[in-house]
């Protein structure tokens, strides 16, 4: 029986995640984004770079995050995973904040908490992928 049990367990951190994120709204997200266009200059061959994109719930920000890999998160605040709740940016553009519902803080390279006890877990992330040309951002 202990081994069900931990098997059960295991399962569950593993496949299925068992996480509080499972309660963000399934919303579909496919976009595409020229990324190399002067338009993301500012993002694309700039490591921490970033800009938003309308999609998702409250909008996707999406970040250069090394060399060629990106990353992108929902907008929606976590706390509150609403349209009226999202973040955007501080004095740091490397954090993120929730100004309107919660004053959460968010790192922008991994969409993690830094601050405040309102939000309790990280931004909901995307799935990216760079062809060299575009980025795309699917869930």
């Amino acid at each position: 029986m202990y081994y069900l049990r931990k098997i059960a367990v295991i399962i569950c951190i593993t496949i299925i995640g068992c996480t509080r994120e499972d309660d963000f709204p399934n919303i579909y997200v496919e976009e595409s984004i020229w990324i190399t266009s002067p338009q993301y200059g500012h993002v694309y061959g700039n490591v921490w770079g970033w800009d938003t994109i309308p999609g998702g719930l409250g909008g996707i920000v999406f970040v250069q995050s090394t060399n060629n890999t990106f990353a992108a998160y929902d907008r929606a605040c976590t706390f509150e995973t609403s349209q009226d709740c999202i973040i955007s940016e501080t004095a740091d553009n490397l954090i993120l904040s929730c100004k309107e519902c919660c004053d959460s803080k968010f790192g922008i390279i991994d969409g993690s908490v830094l601050e405040g006890s309102a939000a309790n877990q990280a931004l909901k992330r995307y799935n990216t992928y760079f062809d060299g040309e575009y980025l795309y951002i699917t869930n």
